[in-house]
């Protein structure tokens, strides 16, 4: 923790009067929503009932609030990025849907950036990661955090997407020049995850983002007229490589490709000899973990952009360390074990805790970004229209169990009172068996409407 106090001791020597003068010149924006959700049963159960409200509405509403303080010449700058959040739902949520607060407060950046040079600037604090080249999963992603926002509910506004990820405590220094970038990321551990029985929802904003020792250098080379490679190395906690190229075809059409290699896992997964202690009443401490077992993620994307400037993508996305079809088999078999009745209390109760667990486990792995199949296939559009109005449509498909989530979002901007107001309407589902990874805690199918103001 004394290196997070260094962290924000900058903050507390800056110019008074020129901060405060700053602050009042930011970015503000009001985001509402309304939306409904109907979720079908599924293989859980807590007490013998579907831990899901099966039919629930929400209300939404964030204000958000950014800026970009010039505190000396250009040379120092503090950045600042702040959501309040509420909730509140139409009805109670069902057990596995709950959230200890209904309230948040986001930080989404709190950091100083300095410029040393023309080329040559450091930023200390609270920093966002920058995302890969794949939408749906950048193996070159390597200082990914956890989700920060509400387990039954999110607003589906694009402005919020990134904020909802956790960003880290740390120190960038970065170099840009028209040949190269070279960058040095810092990103310290400054506390460990002791309740892993309850979702990242749940945990402390440094659970979500410094619960390890993460150091990335990257190196990306512009001197190719057509291709823009790239390297990451991973070191710390977790050792890892990845290599990036951005290849255009043409100005319109564009290859993607990714390549990461990992020392160890990145996700917990289910303990096939814990899942034996278990089913042989044997209770141990944890269900899942991660082993020194080397991996490697493969990403391929082509996105094409048309004179209207739509974009439309297609990508692929493997990972050695996805479950098989015998993993997934097992860890539904072990939740038809856990729901079985037996009429000794005590028991039924310690079953119930295992239930919850397992389900907050399996949250946390998409919490953080992650999936659990080996082969994926995404699909994703941003179609412009006429009138400032944009269509989204996307679909994911796990390869393995046809297991499928899609959606789409329309919006529209309108200029009232030189205020840009952004409306927006979409719709989404995930479909699958049940013991499929989309389907896994039912069908699920929902819609959305909402606004997003600009002062």
């Amino acid at each position: 923790m004394s290196f997070y106090r260094w962290l924000i001791l900058p903050l507390g020597i800056l110019p008074v009067e020129k901060a405060m003068a700053c602050l009042s010149d930011a970015d503000i924006e009001i985001l509402g929503q309304m939306s409904y959700t109907h979720k079908a049963s599924s293989t859980w159960e807590i007490e013998g009932q579907n831990p899901y409200r099966t039919n629930n509405g929400y209300n939404d509403l964030a204000i958000k609030y950014s800026n970009h303080c010039d505190l000396s010449d250009d040379k120092l700058k503090l950045n600042i990025g702040l959501y309040g959040l509420v909730y509140a739902p139409y009805q109670d949520t069902g057990k596995f849907e709950e959230d200890d607060k209904q309230v948040k407060l986001l930080l989404d950046q709190f950091n100083l950036s300095y410029s040393v040079s023309d080329t040559v600037n450091v930023d200390v604090g609270k920093i966002k990661n920058k995302n890969g080249l794949i939408y749906l999963k950048s193996p070159s992603d390597l200082l990914s955090n956890y989700y920060a926002g509400f387990k039954p509910t999110q607003i589906y506004d694009p402005a919020l997407k990134s904020a909802y990820q956790e960003s880290f405590w740390g120190i960038v220094v970065a170099q840009d020049t028209d040949n190269y970038s070279l960058s040095l990321t810092a990103s310290p551990q400054l506390t460990h995850v002791d309740q892993r029985y309850i979702s990242s929802t749940n945990w402390s904003a440094l659970e979500r983002s410094n619960t390890n020792d993460r150091y990335l250098l990257k190196y990306t080379d512009h001197r190719f007229d057509q291709h823009t490679p790239s390297l990451s190395v991973l070191l710390g906690s977790s050792k890892s490589i990845a290599l990036s190229d951005s290849y255009n075809i043409t100005q319109q059409l564009t290859f993607n490709a990714e390549l990461a290699l990992h020392q160890k896992q990145q996700w917990r997964h289910l303990s096939e000899s814990n899942v034996e202690k278990l089913q042989n009443y044997i209770f141990p401490e944890e269900l899942y973990r991660i082993k020194n077992k080397k991996g490697i993620e493969l990403a391929l994307g082509m996105q094409y952009t048309s004179d209207r400037f739509s974009q439309f993508g297609l990508e692929y996305y493997y990972q050695s360390e996805g479950y098989s079809r015998k993993q997934r088999r097992s860890q539904t078999n072990l939740i038809h074990f856990l729901n079985q009745k037996t009429n000794y209390v005590p028991l039924d109760k310690a079953f119930d805790s295992y239930k919850y667990l397992m389900a907050s486990e399996i949250y946390n792995i998409s919490s953080k970004g992650n999936l659990q199949g080996k082969h994926y296939i995404n699909g994703y559009a941003s179609i412009s229209a006429a009138e400032q109005k944009s269509f989204k449509p996307y679909f994911v498909m796990n390869m393995s169990d046809k297991s499928l989530t899609t959606g789409m979002t329309y919006s529209q901007s309108l200029n009232i009172k030189q205020k840009q107001l952004e409306v927006y309407t979409g719709v989404y589902a995930s479909l699958g068996k049940k013991n499929s990874e989309f389907g896994m805690f039912g069908k699920t199918v929902g819609s959305y409407v909402g606004f997003n103001y600009h002062f």
